[in-house]
């Protein structure tokens, strides 16, 4: 997790910036070819020929990167991204709950990757459950210690630290959905 935002995904052969700002992109410490936005509002770039910048509901290959994107309503995009043979659900900030049809569309993902704010902690934890995620990352919280605290209240795991970095091996995996919250990087 680069901020509360903005997360890298690195796979073995490419690595995905997801929701990041233009110093970011600019900057490039992330080395990342491709670009993921999950909201209208996000989509800040212009094209770049050095980039891939993937936004909205579609299906992309991308140096080994699978990505399936679900139209989530009002400019949003809900995304499926499979890096090395781990599924992993993106969902930036809704405005509103989604319906059952996208729900199914979803399927199964290892990790979700989820903003807080707008669609209640409860749903959140639903959906996590509900496709079967072993990983449930919460992100794009605005530093607000009062929303991470609360979404951790609710899935009864107040006593967690935030860690550097979360490695997830397909092989791996742990029994049932553990919570990761991750340290925002410099």
């Amino acid at each position: 997790m680069i901020n509360n935002q903005t997360a890298l995904i690195k796979g073995k052969k490419e690595s995905l910036l997801v929701n990041p700002s233009t110093e970011i992109v600019k900057s490039n410490k992330s080395n990342s070819r491709v670009i993921l936005i999950t909201e209208k509002a996000l989509d800040q770039f212009g094209l770049d020929g050095e980039k891939v910048i993937i936004r909205g509901a579609g299906e992309y290959e991308v140096g080994g990167l699978e990505v399936i994107g679900i139209s989530g309503g009002e400019g949003q995009t809900i995304y499926v991204v499979n890096v090395d043979g781990v599924n992993i659900g993106i969902i930036g900030d809704l405005e509103a709950e989604l319906n059952d049809k996208k729900i199914e569309r979803v399927d199964e993902v290892d990790v979700l990757m989820v903003s807080l704010g707008k669609v209640s902690n409860k749903i959140i934890l639903q959906w996590a459950k509900k496709w079967g995620a072993n990983y449930l990352v919460p992100m794009n919280y605005g530093g607000k210690e009062e929303v991470i605290k609360a979404f951790l209240d609710e899935a009864d795991r107040e006593d967690l630290e935030p860690i550097e970095v979360l490695k997830v091996d397909k092989d791996n995996l742990p029994e049932g959905m553990e919570i990761v919250v991750l340290k925002k990087q410099e």
